[in-house]
C-alpha cells in the first residue's frame, strides 16, 4: 500500500492514485455495446439467443428465455442454515426499508389546494449476475424496497449457465418474483428496455454487472431509468494506535477481495500503527482463496495516509466520497460531524461493513467513484415517483391572475398569458 503524507501536494497525489484505477479505455467496450444494443432491438430473442451461445456457451431455444423456476432441477442443494440466515436477513431488510416509505403532503393556501402523492413505479427489472459472480445477497437488497415501494411487475434476469444457482431459485420464490428470464450482459439491458418477444419492457432497470451492463447502462439511460453507474468497490477506514491493528487490517482485505480495481485506504495519524496494520494484512491474506486479488487491488490502489491530527481525516473523507466508511477511533461522533460525503457509515470497532453488507438492514448498494457528493444509497425512494397535483378554485385564480399574466409577459410566452387572461371575467 502506497503511503502518503497530508502536507501542501497531498490531494495531487491522492487524485492520481483515485484516477490510476478509472483510466482503462472504454472505447471498445462502448462501440460493442453500442452494437448489442441495436442488434437486440432489431432482431429481439433471435438476439439473446446468439449471444447466449456466444458470450456463455450456452445453447437455448426460445422457449428457454423464460425461466419455469418451479420445473428447474439444481445439482446441488440448499444448506437450510444458509438460507435462514438469507430469511433473516430479508427480514431486517424489509423493517429498516419499510421506515423510508414516504408520506403524501396537502397543503392549502387561499382556495389553491396542493398536493405532493407517491406512487411506485410499474415496472423494474432487476439484473443479478450468475455463475461465480453470483450474489444472492444484491438481490435481496434490490428487491426488498421494490416489493415495499409496491412494484407492481417485478422482473428477474439473470445470465444463462448450465447449471443455476440452487440460492437463486429459492430466494426468488421466497420473495415472490413471478417473471424470470435466462438472459445476461449488455444484451439483458437492451431487451429491458426497448422489449424483445418475451420480454416486456420496464420502466427502470437495477442490479450489479459487468463494464458491459454497466456501460449498456450508460448508453440506454433516459430511455429507461437506472439505478447508478456502478464502479469498483472502495473503503476508508479511519484508525489509530488504541485500535486493534489485525481488525482493521481485516476491514481492508474484505473490500480488497472485491475486485482488483477495489480501493482499501487507512486514514491515521501514527506511523508506527500503520506499519503494524501492513503487517496484519501480509499475515492474514496469505490464508485467504483470493489472495492473488487482494495484493493486486492493495498494491494498485491501496492507499494509507498519514496525517498529523485525525480531525483532518474529514475533509479527506469528504473529498474522496467513499461508498464505505469505517470509524474505528473511540471519539467518531465528533468526526461524523463534519461528514458530508459518504455512501454507508459504520461507527465504532464492532461494525464491521460486512453486517452491512448482508443482514443488519441497510443497503448494500451504495454510489461509488465520489458519486456520494450528490447521490445516495439504494432504497424505497428509488422504486418510487413522485407527482404534483394542483386544484384551484375562482377565488384563487382571480388572487394569482395578474401576477402570472405579468410573469409570463416578461418572457415572451404570450400563449401562456392568453390562457390566464381568457378565463377571466369582465
Amino acid at each position: 500500500m502506497k503511503i502518503i503524507k497530508f502536507n501542501k501536494n497531498f490531494y495531487n497525489q491522492l487524485q492520481i492514485k483515485i484516477e490510476k484505477r478509472n483510466s482503462f479505455s472504454r472505447k471498445s467496450i462502448q462501440e460493442n455495446v453500442k452494437k448489442i444494443i441495436n442488434d437486440v432491438k432489431k432482431n429481439g430473442d433471435k438476439t439473446l439467443i446468439k449471444y447466449a451461445a456466444k458470450f456463455d456457451k450456452v445453447k437455448i431455444n426460445k422457449k428457454d428465455l423464460t425461466l419455469d423456476l418451479s420445473k428447474i432441477k439444481t445439482q446441488s442443494k440448499i444448506e437450510p442454515q444458509i438460507f435462514n440466515s438469507f430469511k433473516k436477513a430479508i427480514k431486517n431488510i424489509s423493517s429498516f426499508h419499510k421506515k423510508q416509505l414516504p408520506k403524501n403532503i396537502i397543503y392549502k393556501n387561499n382556495g389553491t389546494l396542493l398536493r405532493s402523492v407517491w406512487k411506485p413505479i410499474d415496472s423494474v427489472g432487476l439484473y443479478v449476475p450468475g455463475g461465480k459472480a453470483f450474489y444472492p445477497s444484491s438481490l435481496i437488497m434490490n428487491a426488498v424496497p421494490a416489493i415495499i415501494a409496491g412494484v407492481k411487475r417485478i422482473v428477474c434476469v439473470t445470465p444463462p449457465t448450465k447449471s443455476i444457482n440452487p440460492y437463486f431459485i429459492k430466494l426468488v420464490k421466497e420473495l415472490g418474483i413471478k417473471e424470470t428470464y435466462f438472459v445476461g450482459g449488455a444484451q439483458a439491458i437492451s431487451a429491458l428496455t426497448y422489449g424483445t418477444e418475451t420480454i416486456k419492457p420496464v420502466n427502470k432497470i437495477f442490479g450489479p454487472g459487468n463494464a458491459y451492463v454497466a456501460e449498456a447502462k450508460q448508453q440506454l439511460y433516459g430511455k429507461v431509468g437506472i439505478d447508478l453507474l456502478a464502479g469498483p468497490s472502495e473503503i476508508i477506514v479511519v484508525a489509530n494506535n488504541n485500535n486493534n491493528p489485525n481488525w482493521v487490517a481485516s476491514d481492508l482485505i474484505a473490500q480488497a477481495e472485491h475486485d482488483e480495481n477495489a480501493q482499501s485506504i487507512l486514514i491515521t495519524d501514527n506511523k508506527n500503527f500503520a506499519s503494524k496494520v501492513i503487517n496484519s494484512i501480509t499475515n492474514i491474506k496469505k490464508d485467504l482463496p483470493k489472495k492473488k486479488i487482494i495484493e493486486k487491488s492493495l498494491n494498485n490502489n491501496g492507499v494509507i495516509v498519514l496525517v498529523d491530527n485525525i480531525v483532518h481525516a474529514a475533509e479527506i473523507i469528504n473529498f474522496i466520497a467513499p461508498e464505505h466508511l469505517h470509524l474505528h477511533i473511540s471519539n467518531y461522533k465528533k468526526l461524523l460531524s463534519k461528514i458530508n460525503n459518504a455512501g454507508g457509515i459504520f461507527l465504532g470497532e464492532y461494525s464491521v461493513e460486512a453486517f452491512g453488507d448482508y443482514i443488519v438492514g441497510t443497503n448494500h448498494v451504495l454510489p461509488t467513484s465520489g458519486a456520494a457528493k450528490f447521490s445516495s444509497g439504494l432504497g424505497v425512494l428509488d422504486f418510487m415517483k413522485r407527482n404534483s397535483v394542483v386544484e384551484m378554485n375562482q377565488k384563487s385564480f382571480n388572487t394569482l391572475s395578474e401576477d402570472t399574466q405579468k410573469m409570463s409577459g416578461l418572457e415572451g410566452l404570450d400563449g401562456h398569458k392568453l390562457s390566464v387572461k381568457i378565463r377571466q371575467k369582465k
